[in-house]
C-alpha cells in the first residue's frame, strides 16, 4: 500500500501580494502563506526565523519590473549574541547584506530588479532567501527555554514599484 504523499507534504502556495499594501507576519494576515521552509510557528504579530536559511515565495499578478521590497522586524539581539547578519537572495541573486546590533525594530531595504523575476502563467513570482548564519538557539546561550534557531522576528512586508 502506498501513501498519497500530497497530503503530507501539500504543495507550497505563494503569498498573494499587491504592489502598495502592507502584509503583516503572523496569524492574523500572512500566516503560513508562501513560507516555504525554516520558519517558526506563526504567532500573533510576526513570525520567526526556525532555520538560517527560511524562504519566502511572494506572486504579484502582471509584470511589475522593477521593485522594492521593504521588511520590517526585529533581531535577536543578546549580550551573549551581540549581531546577527542577513543575506537576502531574491531568486538566486544576491540582494542586500545586513550586520545588526541593536535590538530594536529595522527597516530593510530590498531592490528587486526587473530581470529577477520569474514569470508563471500571468504571474510574477519571487523566491526570496534570508540566510541568517549567526541564528542562535537561546537555550544554548542562557536565555530562556526555546530551543528553535533564533535570528530575527519577521513583523511586515511591502512590495512597491521603485
Amino acid at each position: 500500500m502506498s501513501a498519497d504523499l500530497s497530503e503530507l507534504n501539500p504543495p507550497t502556495v505563494a503569498l498573494d501580494c499587491e504592489p502598495g499594501v502592507i502584509r503583516l507576519f503572523g496569524l492574523s494576515d500572512i500566516a503560513s502563506h508562501g513560507l516555504t521552509s525554516g520558519w517558526a510557528y506563526p504567532e500573533y504579530g510576526h513570525t520567526w526565523n526556525e532555520n538560517v536559511d527560511p524562504t519566502l515565495l511572494l506572486s504579484v499578478e502582471g509584470d511589475i519590473g522593477d521593485a522594492l521590497l521593504v521588511i520590517e522586524g526585529e533581531p535577536y539581539v543578546t549580550p551573549a549574541q551581540p549581531l546577527q547578519e542577513m543575506t537576502v537572495y531574491v531568486n538566486g541573486y544576491r540582494a542586500g547584506f545586513w550586520r545588526l546590533v541593536e535590538r530594536l525594530e529595522h527597516t530593510l531595504r530590498i531592490g528587486v530588479e526587473p530581470e529577477w523575476w520569474f514569470r508563471r502563467t500571468g504571474r510574477s513570482v519571487l523566491k526570496v532567501v534570508f540566510h541568517l548564519p549567526t541564528s542562535v538557539r537561546p537555550v544554548d546561550i542562557g536565555d530562556g527555554v526555546d530551543s528553535r534557531h533564533l535570528g530575527f522576528c519577521f513583523r511586515s512586508l511591502l512590495l512597491e514599484h521603485r
